[in-house]
C-alpha cells in the first residue's frame, strides 16, 4: 500500500465544469474542440488510483476525455444537473457507466441530488411497506437497504423491483438527452459485499432494454483484478484503509481502458 508523507493520498486536482457545483477529478479538460465524456461513479473518478482508465483512454485514442465521475454518484447526479447535461450534450461520444440502482430517487425514498448515496427521506409508500422500521436511523442508502432486507426478504423484493424499474426509466431519460455516440460501460464485480454483485440490482435484461438507444455495450468483468496484491498498488490514506477493497484497482482500470479503447475507436470511425 502506498502512502504519501502527509497521509492525504493522491492530488485529484478537483475542478468544476460550467456552472455546475459538482466537483470532478482534474486536471480540467478544455471543451474547445471535439471531446469524449465518461460519466459514472467512483469507478470513473478513479479513487486511490494514479492512472484512471479515463486518462488511459485519452492517451491511447489521442482524444480529449472529460472525467465526469462523481464519488458515490448515481444517475440523478447527472440528469438533475442542467450544467452537466450541457457538457454531456456537447460531446462527440459519451461513455455511461452502468451505475447501481440503489442510489436514485424513486417512489419509496429520495436521495441527495448530488451525493446520491445519502438517504434524505422515505415516502408514505415506504412506510406502508415497512411499518416496523424507524427510518430516522438511516443516513445512507446501502445501510438502509441492507437493514430492510434483513427485516423481510419478501418485502425487500418489492422494493428492489421498484429500483429496477426506476433505473431503466431514468437511464432512458438520460440517453434521450445525449446527442453524440452512446456507449454503456458495464463494469462487473461479482464480489458480494452484502447486497449482491456490482452494479447493485442491475441485470443483463435491464441493460438490454436500453439497446435501441445505445451504439455499444461494453462489458468488463473485473472480479479477478480486485485482489489484495492489486489493492497494494493503490495510494490510500490510512484513514481509508478499511474500505479500499470497494474501489477499482490499477489492474481493473487497465482492463476497463483496454476494452473501452476498442469501442470508442469503432463508434468514432477510427481504426480499432
Amino acid at each position: 500500500m502506498n502512502f504519501d508523507g502527509q497521509d492525504t493520498g493522491l492530488d485529484y486536482y478537483p475542478c468544476t465544469y460550467g456552472k455546475s457545483r459538482t466537483m470532478f477529478r482534474g486536471p480540467r479538460v478544455s471543451l474547445d474542440g471535439p471531446y469524449t465524456v465518461v460519466i459514472g461513479s467512483c469507478e470513473v473518478y478513479g479513487r486511490y488510483v494514479e492512472d484512471p482508465f479515463t486518462d488511459q483512454l485519452a492517451e491511447r485514442t489521442g482524444r480529449r476525455v472529460v472525467n465526469l465521475g462523481v464519488i458515490n454518484g448515481g444517475i440523478d447526479t447527472f440528469v438533475k444537473d442542467e450544467a452537466i447535461m450541457q457538457i454531456i450534450g456537447g460531446a462527440e461520444t459519451v461513455v455511461i457507466q452502468a451505475m447501481g440502482a440503489q442510489n436514485l430517487s424513486n417512489r419509496y425514498y429520495t436521495v441527495h441530488p448530488r451525493r446520491n448515496d445519502r438517504f434524505l427521506k422515505h415516502s408514505t409508500t415506504m412506510t406502508n411497506l415497512y411499518r416496523d422500521v424507524d427510518f430516522s436511523d438511516f443516513s445512507f442508502t446501502r445501510h438502509m437497504l441492507s437493514s430492510l432486507r434483513e427485516v423481510s426478504q419478501n418485502r425487500f423484493r418489492i422494493l428492489q423491483l421498484e429500483l429496477e424499474i426506476a433505473w431503466v426509466a431514468r437511464m432512458t431519460v438520460l440517453l434521450s438527452r445525449i446527442k453524440g455516440n452512446r456507449i454503456l460501460l458495464w463494469i462487473e464485480d461479482e464480489t458480494d459485499r452484502g447486497l449482491g454483485a456490482e452494479p447493485l440490482f442491475v441485470t443483463v435484461d435491464m441493460m438490454q432494454q436500453l439497446e435501441a438507444s445505445l451504439d455499444k455495450i461494453v462489458h468488463c468483468n473485473v472480479t479477478d483484478a480486485m485482489t489484495d496484491a492489486q489493492t497494494a498498488q493503490m495510494v490510500v490514506p490510512q484513514a481509508d484503509l478499511a474500505r479500499v477493497n470497494q474501489f477499482l484497482t490499477p489492474a481493473a482500470h487497465e482492463r476497463v481502458a483496454e476494452n473501452l479503447v476498442r469501442a470508442v475507436r469503432r463508434v468514432d470511425g477510427m481504426a480499432a
